[in-house]
C-alpha cells in the first residue's frame, strides 16, 4: 500500500528563469509551478557525482548522450527520491520529472528509465527510439523486435500515443513500464539555469525559512532557559541545526555520538566543525560494542535494531544524564519528511530514555533544497561525504542502507567494508545462506519481509526458511540456547532447548521479584516450579512446561521468565540496565546483571535490555509461537507504565 505522509513539502519552479523556488514573494504564487513529486517531495540538488551517474546511466540506456544534453546539461537539476527496493531518485529539470535515476544491484550500476513526460519530449525531439505495436502491453510482456540498438525504446500504439518503456534484450522487447498518468510537460523558457542563479532568486526564501527558525529557537530558550546542546552527528541536518542556534542564541556545546560505526570523513568533520565554530565538543562512544554483540545478536536488521539500544541510547544517555542531569535544551536536526514517524512528530518533545533533555528542531519543516541553499548560502562546513556521493551518514553498517550505499563504502573505504563483511561472511556459512546472502544484502532483515522475498526471487533455487534461520542463529551466537521443539496441548506448552536451562538461586529470587509474584518460585529436586497467577511455569533440565496455557496473559508470563534467562546467557554487558534501574541497585556480573538489593518488580531493566526486548521478542519468542511478528501483540508489558504507578504509589521517588 502507498504510504500516507500527513506532512508533504512544496517546491515552485519560475518558468522564466528555469529555475526551483523554495517560497514565492507574497502574491507572486501564481507566476509558478508547483512541482508535481512524489510524497512527501524532498527534493535536493544534484550535485556533480549526481550528474555523473546520470550521464553514464543515459549512455548505458540509449547508446548516447543526447537526452542528458537536451534535458539535464546546464540545467539546475533536482532529485526526489521515491520508493524503490534499492534507492531511486525522480529526476526533475526545466519544470518537470522525466525520469527516475535508480541503482540497479544485478547489474551493480546506475540506470536511467524514462517517465510519461521524458518520453514524450524525447519522442518529440526524435532523440530516443521507439517501437510500434498494434497488442495490448503490461509489464512483463513481450513484443517483437524491430530495427533498434538502443537498450531502452519508447513504446506507442497505432495511433502513435506513448503507452509504455521497453528494454532490449536480444530477440524481443520487453515492456518494463506502462503509463496510466500521461502528464505533458509543462512549458520554460529552457534557459541555462545555476546555482547562482538559484540562489540570487531564492534570497526571499532563505531569508524566510531563517527568521522563522531563529524566532523559535528564542521563544523556546525564553521558556527554557536551560543549557544549550546541540547533537551534532557529522550530516546536513545537524549542521544546518548548529548554524541556526548559533545564530538564535549565540553559543552552545556540541555532543557526538560516536557509534565506533562512524566514517572517517564524519569523524573529521565533526573535529573541524567544533574548531571551525569555536564550541566545546563534548563525545560519547559506543567504543567496539558494535563488534562485540554482533557475536550475541548476529547482523541486525531494519526490523532488528539492537544496535540502536547498544551504540546509540545508551552512550547518549550516560554521558547525557552525567554532563545534563538536571536538564538541558537539546537542539535536534530532525525534519518531518525524512520519514513518516518524523513527520507525525512535534517540533518540541522528550524522549522517554533521555527525559532530562528537552529536545527541539528548528527545522521540522525545511527541506532538503532549502537546506542546501542555506548551507550553499553561508558557506557551511558540511561533510564532503555527499560530493563523494554518499546520500546518509552515520554507520556505515546500517542495515536501513541501500545496496547504492554500500557500494560507494566499498569503493571509498575498502578495510572498514571489509571487517564487515569477515563478520557476514562468519555468519552467512553459520547459516547457511548462499554467497547472496551478502551480496544482495538479504542479511538486512530479520523477518520474512516482503522486500526480503522480492530480492530472493533472483536466486536460483533459494527459498526463505524464517525458522531455520531464527534456530542456527540462536545456536551459533554466544548465547547457544534455542527452543528446538515446541509440542502444545489444549493444556500444556512444552519447549524443548538444546541444553539444560540452568537457573540458580539468585536469579530465582530475581524472577521472583520482577514477575512480582502473589505466590512463589521453589526447587523440587531437579526442577524450578514458578507459580504466578495465572500460569504455571515448570523448568527441568532442557524443557519447560507451561500449563495452562493460553495467550495472552499465560504469553506474558512465559515471555518474562525467558528475558530473564536469555539475560542470563547473553548479557551483552551494555549497561542498559545499570543506568535506567530507578533504584540505582543493579550491578554487572559474570552471570549477567543483578540485584544487590530486594528490586520492586518495575521491570524496566527487561524493556531497555536488548536481549530481553529484541532477541527474546524478535527470535525466541517468533520460534515459540509460530509468529515472527508476535513482539507487535497488544498484550505485551511495557515497564514504563509500571514506574509510573509506582510513583504515583510513592514507591519510589519522582526524581528516579
Amino acid at each position: 500500500m502507498r504510504k500516507i505522509w500527513p506532512k508533504k513539502t512544496r517546491i515552485y519552479w519560475d518558468p522564466e528563469y528555469n529555475i526551483p523556488v523554495i517560497k514565492p514573494l507574497p502574491g507572486q504564487e501564481d507566476l509558478f509551478y508547483v512541482l508535481k513529486l512524489t510524497e512527501p517531495g524532498d527534493a535536493r540538488p544534484a550535485f556533480r557525482i549526481d550528474h555523473e551517474r546520470l550521464m553514464s546511466a543515459i549512455k548505458y540506456e540509449f547508446g548516447d548522450e543526447k537526452i542528458y544534453n537536451i534535458f539535464f546539461k546546464n540545467c539546475f537539476t533536482l532529485l526526489n527520491k521515491v520508493p524503490h527496493w534499492d534507492q531511486m531518485w525522480e529526476t526533475i529539470a526545466s519544470g518537470n520529472v522525466l525520469g527516475q535515476l535508480y541503482y540497479d544491484p544485478f547489474r551493480e550500476r546506475w540506470r536511467f528509465r524514462l517517465n510519461y513526460t521524458g518520453a514524450y519530449i524525447a519522442v518529440r525531439d526524435g532523440l530516443v527510439d521507439i517501437v510500434k505495436t498494434n497488442k495490448r502491453v503490461f509489464r512483463g510482456s513481450y513484443i517483437d523486435k524491430s530495427s533498434t540498438s538502443s537498450r531502452q525504446v519508447v513504446i506507442i500504439n497505432e495511433k502513435d500515443e506513448i503507452i509504455g518503456i521497453g528494454e532490449n534484450i536480444g530477440d524481443r522487447i520487453i515492456v518494463i513500464k506502462t503509463f496510466k498518468e500521461k502528464r505533458l510537460p509543462v512549458e520554460t523558457s529552457m534557459k541555462k539555469s545555476d546555482l547562482e542563479t538559484v540562489l540570487k532568486h531564492n534570497e526571499y526564501g532563505i531569508e524566510f525559512y531563517k527568521e522563522k527558525a531563529i524566532k523559535f529557537l528564542r521563544k523556546l530558550y525564553e521558556k527554557n532557559k536551560l543549557p544549550v546542546v546541540v547533537s551534532y552527528s557529522g550530516g546536513k541536518d545537524s549542521l544546518t541545526a548548529l548554524n541556526l542556534t548559533l545564530e538564535a542564541l549565540g553559543d552552545a556545546e556540541l555532543l557526538f555520538n560516536d557509534t565506533g560505526l562512524e566514517l572517517p570523513e564524519t569523524i573529521k568533520n565533526v573535529e573541524y566543525v567544533s574548531k571551525h565554530y569555536g564550541l566545546k565538543l563534548v563525545k560519547a562512544s559506543a567504543g567496539d560494542a558494535f563488534w562485540k554483540a554482533v557475536w550475541i545478536f548476529g547482523p541486525p536488521g531494519k526490523d532488528y535494531r539492537w544496535c540502536c539500544k547498544i551504540t546509540k541510547l545508551v552512550p547518549i544517555a550516560r554521558v547525557t544524564k552525567a554532563k545534563w542531569g538536571n536538564g538541558a535544551l537539546n537542539i535536534v536536526g530532525q525534519r518531518a519528511y525524512e520519514s513518516i514517524d518524523r513527520a507525525r512528530s512535534p517540533s518540541v518533545w522528550r524522549n522517554r530514555w533521555v527525559p532530562h533533555l528537552l529536545s527541539a528542531s528548528p527545522i521540522q519543516e525545511w527541506n532538503q533544497l532549502v537546506e542546501w541553499l542555506y548551507i550553499t548560502k553561508y558557506k557551511l562546513p558540511y561533510n564532503k561525504l555527499y560530493d563523494m556521493g554518499f546520500e546518509r551518514l552515520g554507520c556505515y553498517v546500517c542495515p536501513s542502507s541501500t545496496l547504492a550505499e554500500f557500494k560507494e563504502i566499498e569503493k571509498h573505504y575498502p578495510e572498514e567494508w571489509q571487517r564487515w563483511v569477515d563478520v557476514l561472511e562468519y555468519w552467512r556459512k553459520k547459516l547457511d545462506q548462499p554467497i547472496e546472502w551478502i551480496k544482495y544484502g538479504l542479511w538486512r532483515w530479520l523477518t520474512p519481509a516482503v522486500a526480503k522475498y522480492r530480492l530472493a526471487r533472483h536466486i536460483p533455487g533459494y527459498n526463505i526458511d524464517w525458522r531455520r534461520e531464527y534456530i542456527l542463529r540462536l545456536l551459533n551466537s554466544t548465547v547457544n540456547l534455542a527452543p528446538l521443539k515446541i509440542f502444545s496441548t489444549n493444556e500444556h506448552l512444552i519447549i524443548e532447548f538444546n541444553k539444560d536451562v540452568i537457573i540458580d538461586e539468585v536469579q530465582q529470587q530475581l524472577i521472583h521479584n520482577i514477575l512480582m509474584l502473589k505466590k512463589k518460585i521453589y526447587r523440587d529436586k531437579d526442577k524450578i516450579i514458578i507459580e504466578t497467577k495465572n500460569t504455571n511455569i515448570i523448568i527441568e533440565k532442557n524443557k519447560i512446561n507451561v500449563s495452562p496455557y493460553k495467550e495472552p496473559e499465560n504469553l506474558e508470563d512465559l515471555a518474562d521468565v525467558l528475558k530473564i534467562i536469555y539475560r542470563i546467557y547473553g548479557c551483552a554487558k551494555c549497561g542498559s540496565c545499570v543506568l535506567w534501574c530507578p533504584l540505582k541497585i543493579i550491578r554487572l556480573t559474570k552471570y549477567g546483571p543483578l540485584p544487590t538489593k530486594p528490586c520492586i518488580g518495575c521491570r524496566i531493566c527487561l524493556e531497555v535490555c536488548p536481549i530481553s526486548e529484541i532477541l527474546v521478542e524478535k527470535i525466541v519468542l517468533p520460534l515459540i509461537t509460530n509468529d515472527p511478528g508476535i513482539w507487535k501483540r497488544p498484550s505485551r508489558k511495557h515497564g514504563v507504565e509500571v514506574i509510573e504507578t509506582f510513583r504515583i504509589a510513592g514507591i519510589i521517588p519522582e526524581e528516579a
